[in-house]
């Protein structure tokens, strides 16, 4: 009996926010569950995991995300050889990081497989195109949210009706760390 292939899974959610009934809106341990399950129908052995929680994968650099950094740098310490996320938006919603990582990855022999797209193999012409599409529709996605998101906040800004009475700022999505007003402090 061969030894079963050691793997490492990648888990990330964007945000911490919670329902109204308290529940987070992303569970990470969703992820996991998910993709150790995946691994054992493939008959592959977790041997790591790395959660980056309350994380975006938008950002340029991805040293903002101490799991995603930790990750890499094992990978390119040879210690991971495959890696496996729930689909390409958990590893960036950049298409040229994107592209960067997975070629990093590759280069140091590490595969990264995808529960939903499958494995992506960058170094291959179909691979690199198979990656490119998905992370450029993730970046797209991104954008697209960060359009409707910004159109929303400058029509609230307009709206006196949300101005704080103790402040008299109007406050648009967040309340910033600064605002000492009572409405402020309870969102805090």
């Amino acid at each position: 009996m061969q030894p079963k292939l050691k793997v490492a899974i990648y888990a990330r959610v964007s945000d911490d926010k919670l329902t109204v009934e308290g529940e987070r809106c992303q569970d990470i341990e969703r992820q996991v569950e998910k993709l150790k399950s995946f691994a054992e129908r493939a008959e592959w052995e977790v041997e790591r995991i790395y959660r980056d929680d309350g994380k975006s994968a938008y950002k340029d650099d991805y040293a903002s995300r101490p799991a995603f950094t930790q990750m890499m740098r094992e990978i390119k310490g040879h210690h991971v050889k495959r890696v496996l996320v729930e689909d390409m938006t958990r590893w960036f919603r950049r298409l040229e990081e994107g592209l960067r990582t997975l070629r990093e990855a590759a280069e140091c022999g590490c595969t990264v497989t995808s529960a939903m797209e499958g494995e992506v193999d960058v170094t291959s012409t179909e691979g690199w195109m198979k990656a490119s599409m998905c992370l450029l529709f993730a970046e797209w996605a991104s954008r697209s949210q960060a359009d409707k998101v910004r159109s929303g906040m400058e029509r609230r800004r307009g709206d006196k009706r949300n101005k704080c009475r103790s402040c008299g700022v109007v406050h648009v999505g967040r309340h910033p760390a600064t605002c000492g007003c009572e409405k402020c402090m309870k969102k805090k």
